[in-house]
């Protein structure tokens, strides 16, 4: 993989879009430091202090966009532009993986041409896909008339992500509408976005979806830096771009194959998956009576539709689908057909979670990616199962839509509100304190039912609209997420946040002090103090080494060889990650299993700090 192409076209794209998207908005009115009136008149939009005229249906698109992003969201100009780059730019890099792929129904490329020519191929095949993207002939009649030839590409690149929105509804929502307004200028000139993307190598997205995962993590260093140069207090909108850092595919595999495989082999001593596992660990030689301890917690007759895994730092999926590949070998030596494999893989074991939207969004794209190169009817509704992957948001549109008042007035029972209230109260900092949030088990079904029969049979008033169209929608997701939070599943596999506490938002800080007082300090370390893993299964990490050695970590080093068993670690020193990203953190790998210390039980350990490059900590195996 050529990750110096990656870097630059990420940077550049960055750079390009948000410019192009700043003078997009200023097109509209839209300025920094104020917003001009718009108005109607007869078929066109007259926006206030320009002396272009735009078609009428703008004037609802850009009121779209004020409202949405300014008063609801409340969010700044720099933030807003931030958030359609990253949104343009994700869709952007998911549909040259689609293409290049040959995914497409259609067949055609949406952004290049295979033979070289200047226009995307699916322009000059337009007639062939009215129906599958809804295309008007009277449209593209009347630009092609006008020789806007930019103007027809971007309508039908705008309406091939609606397209797209059936089968990724979040990456390319199509309530956004307005983000059409929003499209890069001169999209098919020789400098633009979407040109400068050939400098990628075509099999550089042929050969694995993990390249989605690179191109997101050098998008965000620009903003990592920035963040880092201030040495301001880390916050919700910083933290993601802060702490993103890209896994290195082998320990991906050492950390998936060591818990994951493990279960599986502990079940199938024989299984045909073991040569497959480059990076396994093989236990330590064991005296008779702690391998009598040990074959009573071990799995057996493992059915693979039963093994629930999760990751809480989903980041763009690097992990999840590694571990897909895994599950896809189980159900296979399990006689299941190859092609219904993907769907009972995404319904039954995989779970993620992260504060990042387009990070969980590009999760959800690399599975879904993952599934369709292995049944070509994935996309098919009778096939299609939406990735369990969810970015954890916070309460506060709950309180925007006056959710108490409405529940009352629209005839929710007194246990309905009190769960919401819960919910509203767990999930008010969210957005900082992401999956560390600890929240105990409810029975949501009365809630449920309660949406329901609001839905069937309610009819809201004025008062009542903002929380029956987007309260409920919010009630429901938040569900969603806190039934993932307080799920117990076999396996939890994750790189996490590496943050000190003390560079944090105060309810953060707070929140450890009060949750987590062993591990406090610093994020990588509350993870290993959640409590994801059910009895005997598997905590499988990578984090900074420094839980192993100082004071402060101590209760939590007690805590964690005293309830559990540390099954083998690899203490990776300081060139784990800088031969990729050109960061020095100093490391280590390890897997701990969810049962009470065995007092005889022998550890596995490498030590690889001596070693001074990825590529050699990798020959160790």
């Amino acid at each position: 993989m050529n990750k110096k192409a990656l870097l630059e076209y990420a940077l550049f794209a960055r750079k390009e879009l948000e410019t192009q998207i700043a003078l997009s908005l200023n097109k509209l009115g839209i300025y920094k430091d104020h917003i001009t009136k718009a108005n109607v008149v007869g078929d066109f939009t007259i926006i206030e202090g320009t002396q272009e005229t735009f078609p009428k249906r703008v004037y609802e698109l850009r009121k779209s966009i004020v409202e949405n992003e300014f008063h609801l969201k409340n969010q700044k100009f720099d933030n807003v532009v931030e958030e359609f780059a990253y949104t343009w730019f994700n869709r952007i890099v998911a549909i040259r993986f689609m293409e290049v792929h040959d995914y497409f129904p259609h067949g055609f490329r949406v952004l290049t041409s295979r033979d070289g020519a200047y226009e995307p191929e699916i322009m000059k095949n337009l007639p062939y896909v009215l129906e599958e993207l809804d295309l008007k002939e009277s449209v593209i009649r009347s630009l092609k008339e006008q020789n806007k030839t930019e103007e027809l590409y971007r309508y039908v690149l705008f309406k091939q992500c609606n397209r797209l929105s059936k089968v990724f509804p979040d990456l390319f929502s199509k309530g956004e509408e307005y983000l059409e307004l929003l499209l890069p200028n001169n999209l098919l000139s020789q400098d633009s976005i979407i040109r400068k993307l050939e400098s990628i190598p075509e099999e550089d997205f042929l050969n694995d979806v993990e390249i989605v995962g690179w191109l997101y993590q050098f998008y965000n260093s620009v903003k990592k830096d920035e963040v880092f140069a201030s040495k301001e207090v880390i916050t919700k909108d910083t933290l993601p771009a802060v702490t993103q850092l890209f896994t290195p595919d082998w320990i991906v595999r050492y950390m998936a194959e060591n818990s994951v495989g493990r279960l599986w082999l502990e079940s199938y001593p024989n299984s045909s998956l073991r040569s497959d596992l480059k990076y396994y660990v093989d236990d330590a030689k064991q005296d008779d009576e702690t391998n009598k301890k040990l074959e009573e917690i071990k799995y057996k007759n493992v059915d693979p539709e039963k093994i629930k895994v999760i990751e809480p730092c989903s980041g763009s999926g690097h992990i999840l689908v590694y571990v897909f590949d895994l599950l896809f070998k189980m159900y296979l030596e399990k006689g299941y057909n190859s092609k219904d494999i993907p769907s009972l893989i995404l319904k039954n074991n995989l779970y993620g979670l992260d504060i990042d939207k387009r990070a969980a969004q590009l999760a959800q794209f690399s599975l879904i990616m993952k599934a369709r190169s292995i049944d070509n009817r994935f996309f098919n509704e009778d096939r299609f199962v939406r990735p369990r992957v969810f970015e954890i948001i916070d309460s506060k549109l709950l309180k925007e839509t006056n959710y108490h008042e409405s529940m009352k007035s629209l005839h929710f029972s007194e246990e309905s509100i009190k769960m919401v209230d819960f919910l509203y109260d767990i999930f008010e900092n969210a957005k900082i304190i992401g999956s560390l949030l600890k929240i105990p088990a409810r029975d949501y079904s009365g809630l449920m039912d309660d949406i329901k029969r609001c839905r069937d049979l309610e009819s809201p008033n004025l008062l009542e609209y903002s929380f029956y169209h987007a309260g409920i929608d919010c009630i429901k997701y938040l569900v969603k997420v806190a039934m993932t939070l307080s799920r117990k599943y076999d396996v939890m596999i994750t790189n996490p946040p590496y943050c000190n506490t003390g560079n944090i938002e105060l309810i953060c800080k707070e929140y450890a002090i009060e949750k987590y007082p062993k591990s406090k300090t610093d994020m990588y370390a509350m993870f290993m103090d959640t409590d994801f893993v059910k009895k005997n299964g598997f905590l499988s990490m990578i984090n900074m080494h420094a839980w192993m050695f100082l004071t402060s970590f101590t209760k939590l080093r007690e805590q964690l060889t005293s309830d559990n068993l540390l099954i083998n670690l690899l203490h990776l020193g300081p060139r784990a990650f800088e031969a990729i990203s050109g960061e020095v953190v100093q490391t280590c790998s390890f897997v701990f299993r969810n049962t009470k210390s065995i007092p005889n039980y022998l550890t596995t350990f490498y030590r690889l700090v001596e070693i001074k490059s990825e590529e050699g900590k990798k020959i160790v195996f």
